[in-house]
């Protein structure tokens, strides 16, 4: 799974091949398939087990007694450890995803909006609550996931870098900003 990420990367899931996949880990083509039907089966591995384990986490999440904000923080660290430290599996499972096939397609997009339908609930209930701005909620989402998802391009080339430091300059600047005083942005 890890080769087959790693090449759906570099070059694509259409672009890559069995037989490049064979290859890369060592075997003859003929003898891949003794274990793996078609690269489509790899393709659904990896976006339904990382897409597990994004929804396992958020019906852990979701179901505490934490504060929304406590709540973010936990998701959006799960989010930079998958993509700094699975950083090939989730560049599939984040743009590769397209080349499902039906129903897999289909599951795989209703799994991702259930998240993200959760998501929005736990920045929703932070607004009412006063602990977030009153910003609209979709927008908040798609800032905060987008924020991340670079890491999974970025983060396998510079890993000098340690990923709790990491993790702590987000957070930091999602929850505090870089401005030092209290900003209000005004057109």
């Amino acid at each position: 799974m890890e080769e087959a990420a790693r090449l759906f990367r570099e070059k694509g899931y259409v672009a890559t091949t069995m037989r490049d996949l064979a290859s890369e880990v060592g075997m003859e083509a003929a003898s891949l398939y003794n274990h793996i039907k078609s690269k489509e089966e790899i393709l659904n591995e990896i976006c339904f087990s990382l897409a597990n384990t994004y929804g396992a986490k958020m019906d852990e999440v979701y179901a505490t007694s934490d504060t929304p904000i406590e709540k973010i923080k936990k998701l959006i660290a799960l989010h930079i450890q998958i993509n700094s430290m699975s950083s090939p599996l989730a560049t599939v499972m984040n743009d590769e995803w397209r080349h499902l096939t039906e129903p897999c397609k289909s599951q795989f997009l209703e799994k991702r909006k259930q998240y993200e339908r959760r998501f929005t609930d736990i920045i929703e209930e932070g607004i009412k609550r006063g602990e977030i701005k009153n910003v609209d909620s979709k927008i908040a989402l798609y800032t905060l996931l987008s924020s991340v998802r670079w890491l999974q391009h970025w983060y396998h080339a510079n890993r000098e870098l340690d990923v709790t430091d990491i993790k702590g300059n987000i957070m930091e600047m999602f929850f505090a900003g870089l401005i030092e005083n209290q900003y209000e942005w005004k057109n």
